[in-house]
């Protein structure tokens, strides 16, 4: 276990120095901020405020030191909190502006996450059963081209089609946010908003769903003890349930925690398209105006995301097959 929460702590931190030396590379922001025609003292007054007059080492130990939860106050140690910086657009902490868009993101990954496994283990179990057939090779190509659509075509087509085209009858909006202001409630939830996008992202979970759960279950099926059963006369239900599904989850789940990751940096196009006001669109407008300190927050968030739901997965093979138990 320690083995593992170390590793997963090493890859945490080359993620995030990658990302950093990486945008030591672009031009002067300074200079960007300002704008080119700004008199020379404005750039270097900014230079100033963000520590963009340090050396790139500098900044890099600043940076690292913001993770550091503890200060030292008049010879006491005192929390202090995470410090990830500030906004060069907006001057907002970045903490701050990660804190009220990562909600909003977060309920759109799980809803669509929930979709996928849910309709995915069923559709992939039941195909199991019927390998080879007609309606096997139907579902498996649906499955290949939810695949293989770029999710920003995909945003676009289901945002038109049903938020537009067939919106008589659906009764959904092309465009919104978690929240919206009613004239007499005031903020309340706006469900019906969170529909299309979470269906447009998790198609291709879904689809990759259907594909592992229909072949881990064929394979198992195969087996000899589930062919023992079988001759033994337990019902196709009983089968499944007591000796398949179990025994079929554990490809599931690595690509499970592998997509839910994804899912926090993959939904920039789908929340820029359905102008959903979440942790995706805060990224693509901060790629958008060069806002370094959101986007690296960004990445912080999405690279912490994915290390500690692997960490997750690896306590669930445990349960799974004891073979890969995790010794402490």
């Amino acid at each position: 276990m320690i083995r593992r929460l170390l590793h997963g702590l090493g890859v945490l931190w080359g993620t995030l120095t990658v990302v950093f030396f990486l945008f030591t590379l672009v031009p002067d922001p300074a200079r960007q901020l300002a704008g080119q025609n700004e008199q020379e003292a404005v750039v270097e007054a900014i230079r100033v405020k963000y520590g963009l007059d340090q050396p790139a080492h500098v900044r890099y130990g600043q940076f690292l030191r913001g993770f550091i939860p503890m200060e030292m106050h008049s010879g006491q140690l005192q929390w202090s909190g995470v410090n990830l910086g500030r906004s060069f657009i907006t001057d907002r902490s970045v903490m701050e502006a990660i804190a009220g868009a990562l909600p909003a993101t977060l309920v759109l990954a799980c809803l669509a996450m929930a979709m996928a496994l849910c309709m995915g283990l069923a559709i992939g179990f039941g195909l199991s059963l019927i390998t080879g057939s007609w309606l096997d090779r139907l579902v498996l190509g649906f499955a290949a081209l939810g695949m293989s659509a770029p999710s920003f075509v995909m945003a676009i087509g289901v945002s038109w089609l049903f938020g537009s085209v067939w919106h008589q009858w659906t009764g959904l909006p092309m465009t919104g946010g978690l929240w919206e202001v009613h004239p007499f409630e005031g903020p309340r939830v706006a469900w019906q908003h969170l529909l299309l996008p979470a269906c447009t992202l998790g198609v291709r979970p879904l689809s990759v769903v259907i594909q592992l759960t229909r072949n881990s279950a064929s394979e198992v099926l195969k087996q000899s003890y589930v062919r023992t059963a079988r001759s033994k006369g337990l019902s196709t239900g009983r089968l499944m349930v007591k000796h398949v599904m179990r025994n079929s989850l554990n490809p599931v789940l690595t690509a499970a925690s592998g997509w839910f990751a994804s899912m926090l940096a993959g939904a920039v196009f789908v929340e820029f398209v359905f102008g959903w006001q979440g942790m995706g669109l805060l990224m693509f407008r901060a790629l958008e105006q060069s806002d370094l300190p959101i986007i690296l927050g960004c990445v912080t968030v999405v690279a912490t995301t994915f290390v500690v739901i692997n960490g997750l997965v690896d306590v669930l093979y445990g349960w799974l097959d004891p073979r890969t138990r995790i010794n402490a």
